[in-house]
């Protein structure tokens, strides 16, 4: 008896430590979205815009119409990513053929096939992607569409800013005894070397260049998956999946029936096929 209740209570430890580390791991990361974007945003329409294109011009407004699409996507997705519920639970009561179910011990119920248990969510996830820090929630079945965008759109985003940033940098930046070079090697140190209006500059533009690294590795890897019918833990095997049944088809699965128009906005509406509970690894197309 004693031995059921310290076990009951070092699980109970353990979740609320799990519990805490996801508050402080995706507060730290939220924070950093919150107070970044609003700091890039600033520096790319107020400062580098104006100084690479005529204020108020015709392409000064295009180019602003171009920056608020794109804004409004990569939030946009961000949002419905987040809110969109992918999890097992309170979907399973209609569900009566489960002979290819396997048993999650930590739900301690049966899910479907391509589920996967989070120890994060502590949730179990239909056709589970993977953990999404920034967006504090699983990637699955239902939110993969708002991440694929989510990263395309960042990525589009961050070569469009970087034509520009390189521009503007170029009109006052100066070699000044190679200072230049620590500023792009040691951006943060460089604030204590010679702290400035360059220091910062040039700071925001590596940033803005990492991440377009990042996001651009991202897309291109997760789009690929897509098209072969996989998800982050089937691409282990490197074999043809059972699930891929054609780009097309593949696409479908993710971005929904309307999938040629998801790039436009978030708020289209676009119905999967599938529930996420059944799949049809017979019905392959080459």
């Amino acid at each position: 008896m004693c031995f059921k209740s310290n076990s009951l209570l070092l699980n109970l430890n353990l979740k609320n430590h799990i519990r805490l580390k996801r508050v402080l791991e995706h507060s730290i990361y939220l924070a950093i979205i919150f107070i970044l974007l609003p700091v890039f945003i600033y520096f790319e329409l107020c400062i580098v815009l104006p100084a690479v294109v005529e204020e108020w011009s015709v392409p000064f407004l295009i180019h602003y119409c171009c920056a608020s699409f794109l804004i409004l996507n990569i939030i946009g997705n961000m949002i419905f990513g987040m809110f969109t519920d992918t999890s097992v639970r309170g979907r399973m009561s209609h569900f009566r053929n489960k002979e290819s179910w396997g048993y999650c011990s930590e739900c301690d119920f049966f899910r479907p096939p391509r589920a996967w248990h989070c120890d994060t969510c502590d949730l179990c996830i239909l056709k589970r992607d993977h953990h999404c820090t920034f967006f504090a929630c699983c990637i699955g079945h239902f939110n993969y569409r708002y991440f694929i965008m989510f990263t395309l759109d960042v990525f589009v985003a961050m070569l469009y800013a970087f034509y520009y940033n390189v521009q503007f940098l170029s009109q006052f930046i100066s070699w000044n005894h190679g200072l230049i070079i620590i500023k792009f090697l040691f951006p943060l140190a460089s604030f204590v070397i010679d702290f400035g209006p360059e220091s910062v500059y040039v700071f925001l533009v590596l940033i803005n260049f990492l991440v377009a690294l990042f996001t651009g590795f991202l897309f291109f890897y997760h789009i690929n998956n897509v098209l072969n019918g996989k998800i982050t833990p089937e691409n282990k095997n490197s074999l043809k999946s059972v699930h891929d049944k054609g780009w097309k088809c593949n696409l479908i699965e993710v971005l929904g029936t309307r999938w040629h128009l998801t790039w436009i906005s978030p708020f289209i509406y676009s119905p999967l096929p599938g529930n996420g509970f059944e799949w049809d690894i017979d019905d392959k197309t080459d």
